[in-house]
């Protein structure tokens, strides 16, 4: 989920290399767990735009297309290991999380405090080494919320944190390069979206599976923005 292959942190360098890439398969440490922030997209109208999307993209046999119920915005992943279930420890009934959780959901608090509702538009088709992805436009709000939690005393910044870090909707993530050049063929082609806009007026604290295709994530934690 780093999309590091040599890669610029600029969506239109990505999209400049994309027929240069390899697609990234890799899931050695697929089975571990690590915390994540997201934004989940629950809204009906949304899903049902995305039914087309969906229906063009797994038609190629290079992806492992997204299913509507896993569609979201990631927003900050940290360097946290946990465990994969609520009956490992990670979670609490009364709130009392272990210190690693606590820690980023005090910081997480903290930090959303200062930010309000806003609304993203999945605008264009664009891919990083693992995954295909939307392109996302919101005035920098995403952005602004990554830098924020990273810009927190108790969070460490990641390698693709902070001014590297590019908002996305991901769509598929690859699993072999059977049809990748035919695949790139179609992106070219019908590169632009037509989404409908997406409020966000919550985020998440999740612990995500590492190497997943695509990763699987259990909620922790909840936070109204």
């Amino acid at each position: 989920m780093t999309h590091d292959e040599e890669m610029a942190s600029d969506p239109a360098e990505f999209w400049r290399r994309r027929r240069d890439l390899t697609p990234t398969t890799d899931d050695a440490d697929a089975g571990s767990y690590q915390l994540g922030l997201l934004a989940d997209i629950t809204d009906p109208a949304v899903h049902t735009g995305y039914r087309s999307v969906y229906d063009a993209l797994d038609r190629f046999d290079c992806l492992d297309t997204t299913l509507a119920g896993s569609l979201h915005l990631t927003i900050k992943l940290f360097d946290i290991t946990v465990a994969s279930s609520p009956d490992s420890g990670w979670s609490s009934a009364d709130g009392e999380w272990p210190p690693a959780v606590g820690q980023v959901d005090r910081a997480v608090t903290e930090t959303l405090s200062e930010h309000s509702p806003f609304e993203a538009t999945v605008t264009r088709f664009n891919l990083f080494p693992d995954v295909v992805y939307g392109e996302v436009a919101d005035d920098g709000r995403l952005a602004a919320l990554n830098q924020a939690v990273c810009d927190h005393p108790d969070v460490s910044t990641l390698g693709r944190d902070g001014e590297e870090f590019i908002p996305h909707l991901t769509f598929g993530h690859f699993e072999n390069d059977a049809d990748f050049e035919a695949f790139v063929d179609f992106l070219e082609a019908n590169r632009r979206l037509s989404l409908p806009s997406i409020g966000v007026d919550e985020i998440e604290l999740v612990a995500y599976e590492v190497g997943g295709r695509p990763p699987s994530y259990d909620r922790i934690a909840t936070y109204d923005l």
